[in-house]
């Protein structure tokens, strides 16, 4: 009896779908975040490595909160921290206000809005 591995997935192909569907369901949480932040006057801006390259089965997902007023921002950054949970990452939610000078031009030079990731 020949065995052939026409009939059985290879390791990386397994591998590859299964980051494929860990990506698209990270994008479809972090649209949702991002709607939320929209509602309360900002936007978020996603870096790291979802962003930058380097995605995979046990990334985080790294997230600035731009533009909610002051008042506002820490529960507008735990409200998508808690999207984020439910949709099964962890994930780093920081106002913008937070951000030190050099994470700040990281985030604007290597981040994007969630809807140009894809």
């Amino acid at each position: 009896m020949e065995i052939t591995n026409a009939s059985h997935p290879r390791y990386d192909d397994i591998r590859r779908r299964r980051l494929e569907e860990r990506r698209t369901a990270a994008l479809r949480a972090l649209k949702q975040a991002d709607a939320v932040a929209r509602r309360a006057g900002g936007r978020l801006v996603v870096f790291g490595s979802l962003a930058e390259g380097g995605f995979h089965e046990r990334s985080d997902l790294d997230v600035a909160l731009i533009g909610v007023p002051a008042g506002m921002d820490s529960d507008v950054a735990a409200d998508v921290d808690t999207l984020l949970t439910i949709a099964g990452f962890e994930a780093d939610v920081i106002p913008d206000r937070f951000l030190s000078p050099s994470l700040r031009d990281r985030v604007m030079r290597h981040g994007c809005e969630p809807g140009a990731l894809g």
